[in-house]
């Protein structure tokens, strides 16, 4: 009996596994990205942004990210029967990854995936060009200046100087985007196998806030900023 009740309580083999989830029943879609629980709680889908309505029938457990926001909103990475339902809402295109709050290394990689495969096949809000900005669009770079954008490009080179990381996507003043790490978030990067000295001649996508000081340029804490899409010799990954 013991068994057989460990066997009813035990999670499903999720394709990513986040440290506390807890159950939920009762879910109805509330607005974008929002639902409310029959026992009167709120959650919000914290690792996306965009307009999509919650499958709420689809979510059997939560896993909470942080404190309920100033609305009485829990932020969450919602799981069904196969893992995070946000990374079926992802490979649809109807929204994008966001950097509020940080995942587990590999519930982040799944979900990175499936927005890439939106992104491939130009699907939902990908289909639209100014969704993915060019590394070296000067003009719409500029245009986003205190935005979140999503940009993709190919390292020109990377250079060091004063403990800071410069990604760079084009030359000095071509009006080209750059990436900068600091040197205290650099073992955070490496530990998710990203090694920024060795970024030239690979492309990626760069997710953050513009800030425009005599060129474009996102400051990357974190390593989910960085998404390797393509090596130098042209294999995807």
């Amino acid at each position: 009996m013991v068994i057989a009740c460990a066997v009813l309580l035990a999670a499903p083999a999720w394709a990513c596994a986040p440290d506390r989830t807890e159950p939920v029943i009762g879910l109805t879609a509330q607005g974008p990205l929002l639902a409310g629980a029959s026992d009167g709680r709120r959650i919000r889908l914290a690792m996306l942004a965009g307009e999509a309505l919650v499958p709420a029938d689809r979510i059997i457990r939560i896993a909470p990210l942080g404190p309920p926001d100033r609305h009485e909103r829990v932020p969450v990475l919602a799981l069904g029967a196969d893992g995070p339902v946000e990374a079926e809402i992802l490979r649809q295109g109807l929204a994008r990854l966001s950097l509020g709050h940080r995942i587990p290394r590999d519930c982040w990689v799944l979900l990175e995936r499936a927005e890439g495969e939106a992104i491939a096949a130009q699907r939902g809000i990908w289909a639209t060009p100014r969704s993915l900005l060019d590394t070296n669009d000067d003009a719409a770079l500029s245009a986003s200046e205190g935005r979140f954008i999503v940009a993709s490009g190919r390292v020109r080179s990377v250079r060091t100087v004063n403990r800071i990381t410069y990604v760079n996507f084009g030359p000095p003043g071509a009006g080209a985007l750059t990436v900068t790490i600091r040197d205290a978030d650099m073992e955070a990067f490496r530990a998710a196998g990203l090694e920024p000295a060795a970024f030239r001649g690979h492309m990626l996508r760069v997710r953050g806030v513009v800030t425009i000081r005599r060129g474009p340029f996102i400051a990357a804490a974190v390593p989910e900023a960085l998404t390797i899409a393509e090596a130098p010799g042209g294999g995807a990954r």
